[in-house]
């Protein structure tokens, strides 16, 4: 009893130390958490890609997205972002912005994708039961 209280205060502790995650009324991510922030300038000869994160328990946890493994943002469950890109090949990825869990890239938690002059591309950012997964939306 007394082993179970004491984990049950350390959980509460920890708890309380979570810094709460600003969010905006869009639900874009917000300018701090957007790390290469001349992406998303949208200029003449660029195609958009759009990220859209689901919402939900299994997207509660914030996640690194990075373009060709360099960070690009951090995204949380419901938060969307639009960048810029010329026509080429990219490859998107996401992985936990922090904690123990496991970094290790897959082919589930990665997409290519390859931008065409004046395309418009839909991304879409999950996890579930079975991990995290990013694919090109339809």
């Amino acid at each position: 009893m007394i082993k179970t209280l004491a984990a049950c205060a350390a959980v509460i502790a920890l708890a309380g130390c979570a810094s709460p995650v600003t969010r905006t009324a869009t639900g874009e991510i917000p300018p701090a958490r957007v790390y290469i922030k001349s992406m998303t300038q949208q200029d003449a000869g660029l195609s958009a890609i759009e990220f859209r994160r689901d919402a939900g328990l299994f997207n509660s946890q914030m996640l690194e997205l990075a373009i060709n493994d360099v960070v690009l943002a951090q995204i949380i469950g419901g938060e969307h972002l639009t960048i810029w890109l010329k026509p080429g090949s990219y490859t998107f990825s996401v992985k936990p912005a922090q904690g123990l869990t496991n970094t290790a890239t897959t082919d589930q938690n990665k997409v290519v994708v390859e931008v065409k002059n004046g395309g418009a591309y839909r991304v879409r950012i999950s996890s579930d039961t079975r991990g995290l997964k990013i694919s090109l939306a339809q």
